[in-house]
């Protein structure tokens, strides 16, 4: 059964109200997080956040020139450290590094190796999905499903639109179809039901609005896969993400992060009759 935290749920829009839209520290939401939950919990927390982890750790064994993701699990130095030790990491990065500083290594089935020679990050990501789409988290495994999806769409119109194969690029069990099919729908949209609005939003030709569209279809699959879940684990997951998007938009546009600050509130508010609950003065944050 799962643990509930009803006064950390009920005191997030107190926390989110004096961080304020001007000064929202996301670091210091995420530390209250960590002190509230149980740490089993917080796993799933961090598991939210691998990806930020994943392109630090293409990144740094690539010697790309790339600025180092702070919103990741692992620091710079630690990561650093980590790759060399082995030690502290998710077992998809583990095999990854593995076989990246081994020159592929033998000892990893035929498949896994194949996708290294056609593209390192794609590897990198199939490792990743396998790995957590298996984890016992409903939130997790449905949210990590979507994003899969929603990239190779994403990807794929691209493709299509510049005339490239992108059959390098696609990651999970339709990646096949990705890269074949000609079908408007790339033949998916039976099974994947919302590629059609992917679709259309992805004719916007204002970068910036296409990019507010796909984020708010985001939101809007938070609140889909979190709907009956108030005060557990799967709540502050939503929640967490929706703060991350928030915390994008606030570096990217100051006037829609400001926008999606307001509307996190507004979700924290209506969730389980929370203004009653926020309203009391003698709440307290749950610790573990």
């Amino acid at each position: 059964m799962k643990r509930e935290y009803p006064c950390l749920i009920s005191s997030l829009p107190e926390l989110i109200i004096d961080f304020d839209a001007k000064k929202f520290d996301f670091d210091a939401l995420r530390k209250e997080v960590e002190e509230s939950v149980h740490p089993d919990d917080y796993q799933l927390v961090e598991v939210l956040f691998y990806p930020y982890d994943n392109q630090n750790l293409i990144n740094t064994l690539l010697q790309k020139n790339i600025a180092f993701y702070r919103r990741g699990n692992f620091g710079q130095n630690s990561l650093n450290e980590k790759i060399k030790n082995r030690r502290g990491l998710p077992k998809y990065m583990h095999d990854f590094i593995e076989i990246f500083e081994n020159d592929k290594n033998e000892d990893y089935p035929d498949d896994i190796l194949k996708l290294y020679e056609r593209d390192r990050e794609t590897l990198l990501q199939t490792l990743f999905y396998d790995e957590i789409l298996q984890l016992k988290n409903a939130f997790i495994r449905q949210w990590f499903t979507f994003d899969r999806d929603l990239r190779n769409i994403q990807t794929a119109i691209t493709a299509r639109r510049l005339h490239m194969d992108a059959s390098c690029y696609f990651v999970g069990k339709n990646a096949e179809i990705f890269a074949k099919s000609t079908a408007a729908d790339f033949g998916l949209g039976s099974e994947i039901e919302w590629i059609h609005k992917i679709i259309q939003i992805a004719e916007i030709t204002d970068a910036y609005e296409r990019e507010r569209k796909i984020d708010m279809f985001r939101w809007e699959k938070i609140d889909e896969i979190s709907v009956y879940n108030y005060f557990d684990i799967d709540a502050v997951l939503a929640f967490m993400q929706k703060a991350d998007i928030v915390e994008r938009w606030l570096s990217l546009d100051k006037q829609t992060g400001k926008e999606m600050f307001k509307k996190l509130i507004n979700d924290l508010m209506k969730t389980c009759d929370t203004q009653k609950v926020f309203n009391k003065k003698d709440i307290k944050i749950s610790k573990k």
